[in-house]
C-alpha cells in the first residue's frame, strides 16, 4: 500500500512540473513582416511616345478654306521628377512629328490652298498624386510648332515655327523601378501667325488648335 501512494504521489509530481514547464516555455519568434517600399517617382527620365492628333486651322482670308485635319504622330520626350510624400512635380520637354494637313481647291482643278503641321512640341510643368506605382497627373505650359501655309498648284508657300500654350492630363503607371508607361490627352493652342507667300496673295494669318492622345513608355534612372 505504501509504494502505491509512493508511486502515486510521484505521478502528481511529474505532472505538476511539466504542467509549470509549459507554462513557461515561450513561443518561437515570428519573423517580421516587412512592407513593400512605395514607389519612388523622384528622378530623370526619357522616353518615346506615338498617338493621334485632330486639329482646326482658320485664316483671315479665306474663311472655309481651312478646316479639321488628324494625323498620326510619334515623338520622344525627357523630364525630371520630385516626389515630396505622395505629391509629384516635374518639368518635361517633347517633341513629336505628325503630318496634319488641310486644304482645298480656291479654283477647282486650278488652284489649291493647303495648311499642314509637321512639328509640336511642349515644354511643361506637371503635377501628380502619387498612388504607390500609379500617378495621375495634370501638365500645362508652353508649345511650338512648326506650320506652313502654302498654294500649291503656284508653288508658294512659307512655314513658321509659331508659339502658343498647352495643357493635358494623363495616367502613368510604374511596371518596374526603371520602366513606366502613360497614356496623356493635351490640347495645344498656337495661336497665329502671319505667313508671307506675297508673290501670290500676300501675307495672311494662319491659326491653329491641335487635340492629341497619347501613349508612351519612359526609362526611369
Amino acid at each position: 500500500m505504501k509504494r502505491v501512494l509512493l508511486a502515486g504521489v510521484a505521478v502528481l509530481a511529474l505532472t505538476a512540473a511539466a504542467s509549470a514547464a509549459d507554462l513557461t516555455m515561450e513561443p518561437a519568434p515570428m519573423a517580421p513582416v516587412v512592407a513593400p517600399a512605395a514607389f519612388d517617382w523622384s528622378g530623370f527620365y526619357v522616353g518615346v511616345h506615338g498617338g493621334g492628333a485632330w486639329g482646326d486651322f482658320s485664316t483671315n482670308i479665306w474663311q472655309d478654306a481651312f478646316g479639321n485635319a488628324s494625323s498620326v504622330l510619334g515623338g520622344v520626350q525627357a523630364g525630371y521628377n520630385y516626389q515630396i510624400n505622395q505629391v509629384v512635380l516635374g518639368v518635361q520637354t517633347d517633341l513629336a512629328y505628325t503630318n496634319l494637313t488641310t486644304g482645298q481647291d480656291v479654283i477647282p482643278g486650278l488652284v489649291g490652298v493647303n495648311a499642314n503641321l509637321n512639328w509640336l512640341g511642349s515644354t511643361t510643368v506637371r503635377a501628380g498624386y502619387a498612388i504607390d506605382t500609379w500617378l495621375p497627373y495634370v501638365k500645362g505650359g508652353f508649345a511650338y510648332g512648326e506650320t506652313k501655309a502654302n498654294i500649291d498648284s503656284l508653288v508658294f508657300s512659307d512655314s513658321k515655327w509659331a508659339t502658343g500654350w498647352t495643357v493635358g492630363a494623363g495616367l502613368e503607371k510604374a511596371f518596374t523601378k526603371n520602366i513606366t508607361g502613360f497614356a496623356e490627352y493635351d490640347y495645344f493652342d498656337l495661336g497665329s501667325a502671319a505667313y508671307d507667300i506675297s508673290n501670290a496673295i500676300g501675307t495672311i494669318e494662319l491659326k491653329n488648335t491641335t487635340n492629341v492622345v497619347k501613349v508612351g513608355l519612359n526609362y526611369k534612372f
